[in-house]
Order: structure tokens, then sequence, then C-alpha cells
């Protein structure tokens, strides 16, 4: 029969071992899918909101403390990135030293961020060949491989692109079963955006239903009005970005939507991605879902 001390001492070493496992384990947030989830198919083909959002949102779902911590799903693995190399998001992360692979993909030879880029060229990062450099566009990558890669990466892709919902699509018809897709967009409350308002879900799914194409310029009005100049210096006054805006369809410098974690997060359950972490930090949005 073991003493009070010895017991007390017994417990303490087990509550450091505990501690010890769950500091080297990597947090991963459970699936917020429930048994009212939608079928199999997307929510694009029959979406009923009075069934949908039955699946509810939590604020708490969101991280706003502590480092991000990615690791986990491109540690020694194959990915493809929309847009990239991103300097300011995916690279202070380790993505490009820790993936084994990493193909990116830009929607032109030359844009308002990169220029003479090559199709099916290398990519080369920090002096070392990670993957293929493709020109292809993000709702439309045409000769990239079904269920080819583990992860799929875009930081601040998808508020420039007019037909969300039809660029994921592609993402996720990339992705290997159980691939992870990790998506960084603005915050909106500290960026040039923050007097728009979030889109709606339903006015995407329309998008989708009626295959908008990405020279749309229906919103245009709306960021013209909206969008502050003040803080979006690169884009000059407003007869520049108002010019510079005509031509979204050869630059896409467009926020074509705005944003939040709770539309992106029923975005991914739309999808029946799993949603497995939702974090805010610096002015940015992360959300990532495994593909079922």
């Amino acid at each position: 029969m073991l003493s009070p001390k010895s017991l007390i001492i017994l417990l303490i070493f087990i509550i450091i071992i505990l501690g010890i496992y769950i500091y080297r384990t990597p947090t991963i947030v459970p699936s917020y899918r429930s048994s009212s989830s939608p079928s199999s198919k997307t929510c694009l083909e029959s979406y009923d909101p009075h069934i949908f959002h039955k699946i509810s949102f939590h604020s708490s779902m969101v991280h706003v403390t502590g480092p991000v911590m990615i690791n986990y799903w491109i540690q020694n693995k194959t990915g493809f990135e929309l847009g990239g190399p991103s300097h300011f998001t995916w690279a202070p992360l380790g993505v490009y030293e820790s993936a084994l692979r990493l193909d990116v993909t830009n929607f032109a030879a030359n844009t308002l961020w990169e220029s003479n880029l090559k199709d099916n060229s290398d990519f080369v990062w920090k002096n070392h060949s990670k993957g293929k450099q493709y020109v292809r566009d993000a709702v439309d990558l045409k000769g990239i491989p079904s269920e080819f890669y583990d992860f799929v990466l875009a930081s601040h892709v998808l508020e420039h692109i007019a037909n969300p919902f039809k660029a994921l699509l592609e993402w996720i018809r990339i992705l290997k079963p159980n691939g992870v897709l990790l998506i960084i967009l603005p915050l909106k409350t500290v960026t040039f955006d923050h007097k728009r308002d979030v889109v709606r879900l339903e006015h995407l799914i329309e998008d989708y239903q009626k295959q908008t194409t990405e020279a749309d310029l229906s919103h245009l009005d709306e960021i013209l009005r909206l969008h502050d100049l003040g803080i979006d210096q690169a884009a000059g006054n407003l007869e520049a970005f108002k010019a510079r805006s005509m031509k979204n369809l050869e630059n896409r410098g467009l926020h074509q939507h705005v944003y939040d974690q709770e539309l992106l997060y029923y975005m991914f359950m739309c999808l029946n991605l799993d949603v497995k972490l939702q974090k805010i930090w610096d002015n940015n949005n992360l959300i990532i879902g495994q593909k079922r």
C-alpha cells in the first residue's frame, strides 16, 4: 500500500508525462461535421439553408492565440500551391523547407506579383528545386492529375476569384483521399476591404450555378465605392485603381468577394471537407479541411 506522499509523487509524475505527450502531439481539431450534415453530394446541387445551417458554427472554433503549427499536414509530403510562392505566409511557416515536393502555379506568365514564369519549368526555392512551376488558371488546372497531392495550398488567392466554388472543386480534385486543403484569406477588419460586407454563401452558390467567369465585373461598383485606397497605396488614386480594375481579367487584382471564418466554415462543409483547424493571426484567416 503506497503512502500518501508516494501517491502524490506518483500523481505528479503521471501529470508530467501526460503534459509532455500533449505538448509533443500535433493538435488536430476534430471535424465539426454532425450526423445532420449534407449527403456525399455537395450543397451546390441542392442547397437548403434550413437544413444546411443546422450544422452550427461557433466562434470558439477559431483560434486567435498561439503560434500557427501546420507541419503535421505538410512534413515530407507532396503539395501543390496556387499563386505561389507566398513569401509572407507559407514561407515563415516553414512550408517550403518541410514539404518533400511542392509544385506551384500562377494564372499567367506575368502577373502583378510575378514575371517571366515558364510553364512546366522548375520551381526553385532558395537555390533548391522543390517541384514544377505551372501556368494554369486556378479555376482550370488542366493537365494536373487528379488525386495526386497530399496537400493543396492557396494564400490570398480565393478572394481574387469570381467563381470560388469552381476553383475549390478543382483544388479538391487534385487532392488524394484524406488529403488536406489549406487556405489563407485576408482578415477583413484590418485590410482595405474593411468597409465591405462578407459575401453570402447563397451568392457564391449562384455564381457557381450561373457559371460565372473570371471576366465578371459585377462587383466593380461596390469595390470602387468601398475599397480603402488609403490602406492600399499600391493601387494609386481612384482613377488609376479603376483603370487597373477594368482590366481585371488580365491582372486579377480585384478582391471579388470578402470572407470571414464563418463563411469559410460553411463553404468547406458544403464541399464535404472535414474542418480541422481555423485560425486568425495578423491579417490572415487560415482554414484547413480534409478531403473525405
